[in-house]
């Protein structure tokens, strides 16, 4: 066999004594893999591409197909460029790196001899130019990707091979240089902002990325008007009358009434129709998001559904308002009031036995503005000199909020004034009964005191006025909301840096859900080149995750269906199991990062999703006759049985649909060999195999 060494030196006799044509500006580098050794090689030397080409099978060398252009000297290359200097089997964009040498030392390729032998040993150099900070190449330019292993480095310029690498171990280090070329980075930066900031990628919401450019389309999101709305649904009184309760009878009048008014089954429908159609798709991802943060639920059978869609409608208005209206608007809601028994608390009467509910006081603190502990801009804890946590209240904080929140009921028909406590009504804003609220001073966090003699309503806007400024409130709000959208273990930094513009938009304006917003989704944590360190990205929540692979596949879809397969995966849609939601924002995974959403990723559910990959792809729902305007749930297959014909470029169009092109190769190989071995006349049954492998993969459950 010959060696690596042998034709490397035979290459640079042959191309000293070839004659050369006029050079062009650039030259191929082709980076080739050997079998036998499982060692790949990277060279720019013409002489050398043709040697090892001809060597062929009998050398073990063969193309990876990772190849790019690279300029040929500095004069060719623009301003900026850099030296990428070729030492025996290494491309490395800084010769003067101590480790060069000892790298090609401890490369398993046979070495050089001779003078060869010795470090550094220069046998090319070309021109590269340097990616930024962010990774990020300039136009015209494509960017390649470094990764390594103990064996060496490794570039490559397609994603999925980049991704290939990342599966296997290799060390990712993003975007290491820029190259001549047309970037792909741009057409997987814009679908990765579908999956942060829609309910997932359709070809016309990725054509008006590309057409609008990432910052106008997040832009354009954010200035659009409220489209998504909740139904508009009829009061019903808590007890329900006999003539609407479930008797029994399948899709009887008393039974479908029951439904429609006393469970969460018309605004499951009525949301899974908004995210699937409705063009104000960030709007409804931040709605989504600030309701998993500001918790009620339907399983507390006290709230009625028509409250309920009103409480989820003041998310969809409020988006995009500031943190402060939001938290007033929650604090007075009925629906809030009625569930953590805000609603109905009255001043402390020891000779009664009546103590003030501590339940809204308590969450408030914890999960509604500035959580357990005190927190550095950044996200990160505070320790004391011990190296304690700080907790940001006590007991007695509680006591003292829980006295401000006295005196509040559910609202009176018609708008009257209560004279006393009223029972549940969700139609308007909790009305304060000034008798039954504690007038005496109170004591809040940092010794912060509310005077005695105040109104229920001065009393309840001083405190929130005070949690409000709390320095714990932009870090603990913008984490989250960084979670939701974009990654579940996002670095302090990046907390930091969205915390900032919380502080102040700008404008001194603190609380700006907008700028926040703006802010999270073109971060560069968020944008540019695919995300690879650990912890970057996040696993597609099961509303998230139906919803999308309904929207990338195309078709007719009425949201029936889709509602009823929430449940199964852990997230049964307005109903979490307690305030807390249905998982916690510091839920780690085995390695130690952040993983919200992986705890309800169980055995159980798990199966759960892939069975419900499997029916949508192979299972077509007929219209529901008993919810009106029904049209069942089909999706068109049509579009890609076109592309049946050709498995590696129906796979393709797959990953860049619903992995922002991150499929790894060897992945994608896996599925064309699967969709390979149906007939080709079955065009219908490839397009299905093909969905339903790329669906179940890690590359699309998880977004990065």
């Amino acid at each position: 066999m010959q060696s690596a060494g042998r034709i490397f030196s035979f290459a640079l006799i042959t191309a000293a004594g070839s004659a050369v044509a006029q050079p062009s500006s650039t030259v191929d580098s082709i980076e080739y893999f050997n079998s036998r050794s499982g060692q790949y090689y990277r060279t720019t030397v013409p002489a050398e591409i043709s040697a090892i080409d001809q060597s062929g099978s009998a050398s073990g060398w063969a193309r990876t197909g990772q190849s790019f252009k690279v300029w040929r000297t500095q004069a060719d290359a623009p301003v900026g460029a850099i030296p990428l200097v070729k030492l025996t089997s290494l491309s490395f964009a800084t010769p003067s790196a101590p480790q060069v040498c000892s790298l090609s030392k401890t490369s398993k390729l046979t070495p050089l001899s001779g003078a060869a032998a010795n470090c550094p040993v220069q046998t090319s150099v070309t021109y590269v130019l340097p990616a930024d900070a962010s990774g990020n190449c300039a136009t015209g330019t494509q960017p390649v990707f470094q990764a390594a292993s103990p064996t060496g480095i490794r570039l490559a310029n397609q994603l999925s091979v980049y991704q290939e690498m990342f599966d296997r171990g290799w060390q990712a280090q993003g975007a290491a240089i820029c190259v001549p070329g047309v970037s792909m980075v741009a057409d997987a930066d814009a679908y990765r902002l579908l999956k942060q900031a829609s309910f997932g990628a359709t070809e016309a919401a990725m054509n008006e990325v590309k057409q609008m450019g990432v910052t106008a389309w997040v832009d354009n999101q954010l200035n659009m008007a409220v489209l998504s709305k909740m139904p508009a649904l009829e009061f019903y009184p808590t007890q329900a009358p006999t003539t609407c309760t479930n008797d029994g009878v399948a899709n009887s009048a008393a039974t479908l009434c029951a439904r429609d008014n006393y469970s969460m089954f018309q605004l499951q429908l009525k949301f899974s129709q908004n995210a699937l159609k409705q063009a104000d798709q960030l709007r409804q991802r931040v709605a989504f998001a600030l309701s998993q943060i500001l918790v009620t639920s339907g399983a507390d059978g006290s709230i009625m559904p028509y409250g309920m869609a009103k409480y989820q409608q003041m998310f969809l208005d409020g988006a995009f308002g500031n943190y402060k209206d939001l938290l007033t608007a929650v604090t007075l809601s009925p629906v809030m009031g009625d569930y953590l028994n805000m609603a109905n608390s009255n001043k402390p009467d020891v000779a009664r036995g009546i103590s003030a509910n501590e339940n809204f006081a308590r969450e408030i603190m914890q999960l509604f503005s500035i959580g357990l502990y005190e927190l550095n801009p950044d996200g990160t804890t505070k320790k004391d000199a011990q190296g304690n946590l700080i907790p940001t209240y006590s007991q007695a904080t509680v006591e003292n909020l829980a006295r401000v929140f006295t005196g509040w009921t559910y609202p009176s028909f018609g708008g009257v004034a209560p004279t006393r406590n009223n029972g549940a009504y969700f139609e308007y804003p909790m009305m304060p009964v000034e008798s039954n609220h504690d007038t005496g001073s109170k004591t809040l966090i940092n010794g912060f005191v509310i005077p005695a003699g105040q109104t229920a309503r001065q009393d309840l806007t001083m405190a929130l006025d005070h949690l409000f400024s709390h320095p714990n409130v932009a870090p603990f709000i913008s984490k989250q909301l960084i979670q939701k959208l974009v990654s579940g273990d996002p670095s302090p930094a990046y907390v930091g840096r969205v915390s900032a513009v919380f502080n102040n938009n700008g404008a001194g304006v603190r609380g700006d859900l907008k700028a926040v917003v703006r802010a999270i989704l073109l971060d560069p944590e968020a944008r540019g080149p695919i995300k690879t360190v650990a912890g970057a990205g996040k696993l597609k929540e099961p509303v998230l995750m139906a919803l999308s692979v309904y929207r990338g596949l195309g078709g007719v879809n009425d949201g029936v269906w889709v509602r009823t397969q929430y449940a199964g995966m852990a997230q049964d849609l307005f109903r979490a199991p307690t305030v807390f939601n249905y998982y916690a924002p510091d839920n780690t995974v085995s390695n130690g990062k952040l993983g919200p959403e992986f705890e309800i990723l169980t055995s159980t559910t798990a199966f759960a999703r892939t069975n419900f990959l499997r029916n949508v792809t192979n299972v077509n729902y007929a219209i529901d006759a008993n919810v009106p305007g029904a049209t069942g749930t089909t999706v068109d297959w049509a579009p890609w049985q076109a592309l049946a014909g050709n498995p590696a470029a129906l796979v393709d169009k797959l990953s860049w649909v619903f992995t922002a092109g991150a499929m790894s190769a060897s992945a994608q190989q896996q599925v064309v060999s699967a969709v390979n071995a149906i007939a080709s006349t079955d065009t219908l049954g490839r397009a299905r195999t093909a969905a339903y492998l790329v669906l179940s993969s890690s590359h699309f459950q998880v977004d990065r």
